[in-house]
């Protein structure tokens, strides 16, 4: 989780270890591509902007591992 520890934003960095932990690659890739989810920015208190940083760098993190 290189690129996720880099991260500044507390929130953010929470966020995107919980996707990289319980999300595979596809389901990252198929998120981003897609629209912030309501229920999961409720429920961890970030912005569209961080859920997109969070799920970007979970997935980066998943491909820099093979």
């Amino acid at each position: 989780m290189e690129m996720i520890n880099q991260l500044q934003d507390g929130k953010t960095k929470a966020f995107a270890k919980h996707c990289f932990e319980r999300y595979s690659p596809e389901e990252l890739n198929a998120a981003s591509e897609g629209t912030p989810d309501q229920d999961e920015m409720a429920h961890w208190e970030i912005t569209a902007g961080q859920w997109e940083e969070a799920v970007a760098t979970a997935l980066a993190d998943h491909k820099a591992q093979g």
